[in-house]
């Protein structure tokens, strides 16, 4: 008797220890994957951890991207550092908090939210907004933090205009244009250690259909007669009658 119990607490602790550790590595996995500007991503995780999962890319025409240059400050400098010691590479930024100058990166940001949300309610992405209304955990990445070369910097500094455009393939990547030059790359090839997400807001319009009426950004309440779950909207599918 006593050796059985003996057996099942040690299959049971094995079982623990498995599970704690392949805890672990997912949340270790999930914390180095970073989402791409313009994409549709899903947010998962629990109190210990968050991530996101791409969950698909609308079918956007040319976007503007609006670049801003930033200085660290300890936020954003200890996210930096946490991303670069989990994929085990180099920290090539050095920061102080007491010295007067600080190092820069970059945020590109989707910043006309009106427009974006037209695009999203057009008749190209009925299929998708369907997809969105199944879980308010959907959000659109409309920010992405650049940690950027001092070649690269120049570069994007240097650009008068910023594009999200695709490529042949439906992958998406930043354009830089500057008079006839264009400088075109994917996140993939950039070294990308934050983001910003958007939640959709949904109202109905006259025909009581499901329409994103905002997009706000993370912390913010939707307007008043807009919802976050879309399925807390009223439906009154008579109306649809002709």
């Amino acid at each position: 008797m006593r050796s059985t119990f003996l057996f099942l607490f040690s299959t049971i602790l094995v079982s623990m220890l498995l599970g704690c550790s392949s805890y672990k590595t997912k949340k270790q996995e999930s914390q180095l994957v970073l989402p791409e500007l313009g994409n549709v991503v899903q947010t998962q995780g629990d109190m210990f951890y968050s991530t996101v999962e791409p969950a698909g890319i609308p079918s956007w025409p040319t976007l503007k991207v609006e670049l801003q240059q930033m200085p660290f400050n300890t936020k954003s400098y200890t996210t930096y550092a946490r991303l670069m010691q989990r994929a085990a590479r180099i920290n090539s930024i050095s920061y102080n908090d007491s010295l007067p100058y600080k190092p820069k990166y970059v945020r590109l940001q989707l910043t006309d939210k009106v427009a974006l949300t037209q695009m999203l309610n057009s008749e190209a992405h009925e299929s998708l907004r369907e997809y969105l209304t199944a879980d308010d955990a959907y959000k659109l990445v409309t920010g992405l933090d650049l940690a950027l070369s001092e070649s690269e910097l120049v570069v994007f500094l240097n650009a008068e205009a910023v594009q999200l455009q695709k490529d042949e393939y439906g992958s998406l990547k930043v354009v830089l244009i500057n008079g006839n030059q264009q400088n075109s790359f994917f996140f993939s090839e950039l070294q990308v250690f934050d983001y910003q997400l958007s939640s959709f807001c949904w109202g109905e319009d006259v025909l009581h259909r499901k329409k994103i009426k905002n997009l706000i950004a993370e912390g913010e309440r939707c307007p008043k007669g807009t919802f976050l779950k879309a399925r807390k909207m009223e439906k009154d599918e008579s109306y649809l009658k002709f």
